[in-house]
């Protein structure tokens, strides 16, 4: 499988919750655009693609399994490069996870690696979740976009 790529290095690091919204039934019109504008400039996380998989394996076999699989396949992997996690990564996750739980407020896991990625590849994390960074932009230079159009966090089911 080829991908076809521009030479300079992506600026955008998206995670998994912008990747999963175009395959939705109704997308976010904002994030289908910022995405179409910004196509070639944007990567996943080698853990965002990790989630991706994870969710498509859990899933019954079936037509919407047989979907995003091919979704997966032939959408994502053609349009995004896969950035991995790297001795950097880790030197600077390590950092962020010693320095939010300094303050009071430790990163998750998943959360910090992801940042980590971002920072060590100078990349904007776009995330739907920017409540879910603001420790770590305490204590990095993290720059982090929402590209969904004025939306508040979705309610959670009662």
């Amino acid at each position: 499988m080829e991908n076809n790529f521009n030479i300079e290095e992506p600026h955008y690091l998206l995670d998994s919750n912008m990747v999963s919204e175009i395959i939705k039934p109704l997308p976010d019109f904002n994030v289908i655009k910022k995405l179409a504008e910004h196509s070639s400039d944007c990567a996943i996380a080698s853990s965002s693609w990790q989630e991706l998989l994870y969710g498509m394996y859990k899933m019954p076999e079936g037509m919407n399994k047989k979907y995003l699989e091919k979704f997966l396949v032939d959408d994502v992997m053609e349009n995004f490069r896969v950035i991995t996690y790297t001795k950097k990564s880790a030197e600077i996750h390590a950092d962020i996870r010693a320095k939010t739980e300094k303050l009071g407020k430790p990163a998750p896991f998943a959360d910090s690696l992801i940042a980590s990625i971002a920072l060590a590849n100078h990349m904007v994390l776009v995330t739907r979740n920017t409540k879910h960074f603001e420790a770590i932009q305490e204590v990095s230079d993290l720059k982090v976009e929402n590209w969904f159009a004025h939306c508040p966090q979705p309610l959670k089911s009662l």
